[in-house]
């Protein structure tokens, strides 16, 4: 059987998966808000646009009362209409401190290169969005830090060849404030929240069962922090927008004011260059830092029935199903799209009809590996033995192999890598306890829970144990037998350590 490499993460991967470790201490796998930053990202959206709505039946859109109508619900109506300005206004920071996260994990953790790259030029797209929504939502509050902002956007924007008269004219007078100005303001603002949600609907249109939602628990979490927040802090305007004299100090902003200051030292056109220069050059990353790409799966016709159950577990909507082609007896046959397939395994063990292959890492081969190394066990002289399923993207084991499936230094042990957890079928899971093999005990070990490399082989792993998805592992399978830890690529010492404890467990119990 040819064999996947181990992960190698560099150092800035492990540097994250360390810090996620510490963060897993104190919150577990399940409440990690790192494996949920685009999901509470989505979440500070939700609160921006209920929040907006609320705000905008008391706007006043005119020159002459926006600033006044923010005033009443920032001072007169503070016990609700403050609360939601500062709601609204602390959301929009947590979503670019969130959005920002979730690209830089995706960038430290590999996770955007081949068919993910949708999702990599899409979220770029929408960090400009985000970042133009929230620069237009600092005008309507029309005071002095407004006044700034509108002024520094309008440099830039009336930089750029295709407008005419300059756009900052309209804050040199009075008389040519108008509300019309308000109005287009207020409509980019308010729909710039539509066009992300439009934007979000093509971030994930690749990823099957896409989470999108927090856990309730940390989403309650979130929403009593921002109440608190918005109670001990209350977003407050500065003074009224004065256009007759000069730029009054006002608190910076640096998440929606950061490429200003670059004006004071570069032109107007400069920046637009290296705007645009820095947005193409992230866009291209998944092409510039471009791996080598293993085969996608193949599918063999004659034995698919058109379960489904691949098109179900696959991670990128990389299978499809259409109807039967071949005049088999069944309606439907899977098809698989190469552009899109992760090479993750997931489908194969999702079939329990031989449909589905990885063209290196067959079926066949994975099966006849684990009999030649349980063959080996049971000719040796340890009174417990174990047979080791690892994925290739979990906890290291490079260095520790001796390129036969041994484990150094664990006789009793023989090791079979896959690509995803998620590959092993209950079929393979039960070839080590077959009564002319009768191994010990069986030890799993999968990515992290909620953060598998390949989204949800370990979940699809564990459910297919407790019997919860098919195909599911047989009840003749003593469950004690069998343990699944989920680890990641920097926790070698705790997958040692929990193998050694499993494996002493066996010894107190009578043989199968």
């Amino acid at each position: 059987m040819e064999k996947r490499e181990f992960n190698k993460p560099g150092p800035l991967t492990v540097l994250w998966l360390w810090i996620e470790k510490i963060i897993n201490g104190v919150t577990t796998s399940e409440y990690n808000p790192f494996y949920y930053l685009g999901a509470v990202s989505i979440f500070f959206l939700w609160v921006i646009l209920v929040s907006g709505i609320y705000l905008f039946l008391f706007y006043s859109i005119t020159a002459r009362g926006a600033y006044d109508s923010v005033q009443y619900l920032t001072v007169n109506q503070w016990y609700l209409g403050g609360v939601m300005r500062s709601m609204h206004r602390y959301a929009s920071d947590g979503l670019i401190i969130t959005m920002l996260l979730h690209a830089a994990r995706c960038f430290a953790l590999d996770r955007y290169k081949h068919w993910r790259w949708v999702a990599w030029v899409s979220g770029i797209v929408m960090a400009w969005i985000i970042w133009i929504g929230g620069i237009f939502g600092y005008w309507m509050v029309w005071d002095e830090k407004a006044k700034l902002v509108a002024s520094l956007s309008a440099r830039l924007i009336e930089s750029l060849p295709i407008f005419g008269l300059p756009l900052s004219l309209n804050f040199v007078r009075l008389e040519n404030l108008t509300d019309q100005l308000f109005y287009i303001v207020l409509f980019i603002h308010f729909n710039s929240i539509f066009f992300l949600f439009i934007l979000i609907l093509i971030h994930i249109m690749r990823v099957t069962k896409s989470v999108i939602n927090p856990p309730k628990t940390m989403a309650y979490g979130l929403l009593i922090m921002l109440l608190i927040l918005s109670l001990l802090k209350p977003a407050t305007s500065a003074p009224p927008a004065e256009l007759k004299g000069l730029t009054q100090a006002v608190p910076f902003d640096w998440f929606y004011m950061t490429i200003f200051p670059f004006l004071k030292v570069v032109s107007e056109r400069t920046l637009w260059v290296f705007i645009v220069s820095l947005t193409l050059i992230a866009g291209a990353v998944p092409w510039l830092t471009r791996t080598r790409r293993h085969p996608a799966a193949h599918l063999t016709l004659e034995n698919c029935t058109g379960c489904e159950l691949c098109m179900e577990d696959c991670p990128y909507q990389a299978i499809q199903m259409r109807k039967r082609t071949d005049g088999m007896p069944y309606q439907l046959e899977a098809v698989i799209s190469d552009k899109r397939c992760a090479s993750c395994g997931i489908c194969v063990g999702a079939c329990d009809y031989r449909a589905i292959n990885l063209p290196d890492i067959t079926e066949d081969s994975v099966k006849a590996e684990i009999r030649r190394l349980a063959g080996e066990l049971k000719e040796s002289a340890h009174d417990k033995r174990v047979m080791v399923f690892v994925c290739a993207k979990g906890a290291r084991l490079d260095g520790m192999l001796d390129g036969k499936g041994g484990l150094k230094g664990f006789e009793w042990a023989r090791v079979v890598p896959v690509p995803c957890i998620g590959m092993v079928q209950p079929s393979m899971l039960a070839i080590p306890f077959e009564k002319n093999l009768g191994l010990d005990g069986v030890y799993v070990a999968g990515c992290r829970h909620g953060d598998c490399d390949f989204r949800r082989g370990s979940e699809w792993f564990a459910a297919r144990l407790s019997g919860a998805r098919p195909p599911v592992v047989k009840r003749s399978i003593d469950r004690n037998s069998v343990r699944f830890a989920s680890l990641s690529a920097v926790e070698q010492e705790e997958f040692f350590s929990d193998l050694i404890e499993f494996h002493a467990s066996l010894k107190g119990r009578s043989p199968l």
